[in-house]
């Protein structure tokens, strides 16, 4: 059997303001496929957000460059922290683990690009070798699937913050400033 193991470079999936998203596909690398391993490259500028979202498979997130971001992670599988937003400092050298099921945000809180590489196992994924991500809100966002009536009935708000809710954010990552406190 011959196996093409030459370098190939991640296709760039997404770019706005707040950074980009890169990943190797399977069309191109069909050994990820084969192998059911996924990888990803995310770069966040300063001030770069991306919004809460969950992937298909569990990954391990490697900080490859950045002084001072954050991760925030919600597990509702977790037998101590179950539903429960759980803020995590992030510099070069880190890895965060992120479980199947759970919901992230990231945030580049630096002056420096944050730079952070993905790496999971896909065999249950919906394309094995790729993460599928889904997003809570945003153009690419799952509420946004919902009428205003039925959010703001489910979150007990509003049919202006429903709206705001569902259909104000216009990409998958923003520049913004972050409210959090994040933990040193």
């Amino acid at each position: 059997m011959n196996m093409e193991l030459s370098p190939k470079f991640a296709k760039q999936n997404f770019e706005g303001e707040a950074g980009s998203y890169h990943s190797w596909s399977t069309t191109e690398f069909p050994l990820l496929a084969q192998s059911k391993v996924a990888a990803g490259l995310l770069v966040l500028k300063p001030a770069g957000f991306v919004l809460p979202h969950s992937a298909d498979s569990s990954k391990l997130g490697f900080v490859l460059q950045g002084e001072q971001g954050s991760v925030g992670l919600v597990l509702p599988n977790s037998k101590t922290h179950s539903n429960q937003e759980i803020v995590v400092g992030l510099q070069a050298g880190d890895v965060i683990p992120v479980p199947l099921g759970s919901f992230s945000w990231w945030y580049n809180h630096g002056e420096s690009d944050l730079i952070i590489l993905f790496l999971g196992e896909t065999s249950n994924a919906y394309v094995p070798g790729e993460f599928s991500y889904f997003f809570l809100t945003g153009a690419l966002g799952m509420l946004g699937g919902f009428s205003t009536e039925f959010i703001s009935k489910a979150f007990n708000i509003n049919e202006t913050e429903a709206t705001t809710l569902a259909k104000a954010q216009t990409g998958a990552s923003k520049k913004s400033k972050c409210t959090h406190e994040v933990p040193t």
